[in-house]
């Protein structure tokens, strides 16, 4: 070997054991800092993005801490826990769950939301996870619940089995990931996070406005071709559509095999976006609209979203009459007679004609369903707290505020604090539609969540 190579091999070995001694250095002097500021609570979990398998309403998800924690906090809802609308590290429990490490204080933080579930499939989960769990890990001591607004929508459901889901324990044992280095990297990579969620907000309308017209011109060419069978590439429409949707649909592991799949995305995100804009009145108007031109798919579930859209919708809007709604629903049965033999349709047209005595009936089957709701956390031993919905669900929301005034039982009043936070802004900078918010919105929902608990335990003191 030259003396040049051996002086060119001396300099890289060199500068290689001083980057480790750097390393090794800043590391101690991190670990030391960290003693002091008391950073031994850190946990397990460092959020990833999620893989194009992983399917949030296929599984539930656990939030845990390396130390054992004395605190289990069981969140259970619909899709304001689930949170199916984003990644799972902006979902309310998460977002809660990084609170506490912050407030170095070990617990452990589940997430048993599901997508569409009512008070009956909550009291019904409940009671099946309570009854068959044997991980003490996973005995809640606290439990927070937010349901009901799908209550109409699972009314001829309420006796359906109920579905059990494997746990997803979001942990990681990475041995790099316990350097202090490591976590300072992660701190400042959230740092960034928190911003981009802050940032452009007041932009939000006038993209959700140019996206409407966008989707809206889509989805009309793609109801003519299909009406007058023209060959069209589906490939080329997508290719017409604003990253919007097509995020969108990726969160969701949304394909496009057939048009109809198309069409039912399309009138299913256009809704979304008019929710969000509280115009509720034109949302139930296209639902309608996709009901009339396929009435047999609507109906029959092959545009389930739609349908529970459809139920949604109408219990918001306030410019179409139950009779103008009946009387187009009977033109579906003129022009498609089998949709009468419908579950979905006989459900639906039962809702809009017989609105005032379907509510009553809800109310009672919701009533029982708390009752037995509350019976559970006497019998396993949990504090109950029950939160009530950012957005306006009249009825849902009554019957929460009603519950837990004659049980004694903590409200969190999301609704209350969220309207506030609409008033002094835009809705949809905080909800995405009327059953998902914006990752800012699930912050700001557990931050809510997180005083609530503090006040409530310091009045126990």
């Amino acid at each position: 070997m030259s003396k040049l190579e051996n002086n060119i091999f001396a300099k890289i070995s060199l500068s290689i054991i001083s980057l480790i001694i750097t390393l090794f250095i800043v590391e101690v002097g991190l670990k030391t800092v960290g003693h002091f500021y008391n950073m031994k609570f850190q946990a397990e979990y460092i959020p990833a993005k999620e893989g194009p398998d992983y399917i949030r309403d296929e599984m539930y998800e656990s939030y845990t801490f390396k130390e054992s924690s004395k605190d289990v906090i069981l969140s259970i809802g619909d899709s304001f826990t689930n949170a199916g609308n984003v990644e799972s590290k902006y979902s309310y429990p998460h977002q809660l769950f990084n609170i506490f490490i912050d407030n170095k204080r070990p617990t452990t933080v589940l997430n048993m939301g599901l997508c569409e579930d009512s008070t009956f499939g909550v009291n019904k989960r409940l009671k099946d996870y309570l009854s068959k769990s044997t991980n003490t890990d996973k005995k809640p001591t606290k439990v927070l619940i937010l349901i009901g607004a799908a209550d109409n929508f699972e009314r001829f459901q309420k006796e359906a089995i109920t579905e059990v889901k494997p746990w997803y324990s979001v942990s990681s044992h990475s041995w790099y990931k316990s350097l202090s280095i490591y976590k300072v990297i992660r701190h400042i990579k959230y740092h960034y996070i928190q911003k981009e969620l802050t940032s452009n907000i007041t932009e939000a309308s006038l993209v959700n406005t140019n996206e409407l017209q966008v989707i809206l011109s889509e989805y009309k060419k793609l109801k003519d071709n299909i009406h007058n069978s023209t060959k069209v590439s589906l490939n080329e429409i997508v290719s017409n559509l604003p990253i919007g949707f097509t995020n969108y649909c990726n969160n969701l592991h949304i394909d496009f095999n057939t048009e109809y799949e198309l069409l039912h995305s399309l009138n299913v995100y256009m809704s979304k976006i008019l929710a969000s804009q509280f115009k509720h009145d034109e949302a139930l108007k296209w639902l309608l609209d996709l009901a009339s031109f396929k009435p047999l798919k609507f109906w029959g579930g092959e545009f389930d979203d739609a349908y529970f859209r459809i139920v949604q919708t109408f219990q918001f809007q306030s410019e179409y009459s139950a009779s103008e709604i009946l009387k187009s629903l009977d033109s579906m049965v003129a022009n498609s007679p089998k949709i009468s033999e419908l579950t979905h349709f006989n459900e639906f047209y039962t809702l809009v004609k017989e609105n005032e005595k379907v509510m009553k009936q809800t109310n009672i089957n919701r009533q029982q369903a708390w009752k037995e709701i509350i019976s559970l956390s006497k019998e396993y031993n949990f504090e109950l707290y029950m939160l009530n919905y950012p957005s306006n669900y009249v009825s849902a929301n009554s019957m929460i505020k009603k519950v837990s005034e004659e049980n004694n039982i903590p409200l969190i009043d999301l609704n209350l604090y969220f309207n506030e936070l609409i008033g002094q802004s835009k809705r949809d900078v905080y909800l995405e539609d009327d059953d998902h918010l914006t990752p800012l919105g699930y912050k700001l929902m557990a931050q809510e969540i997180h005083r609530a608990i503090q006040r409530n335990e310091l009045k126990d003191l």
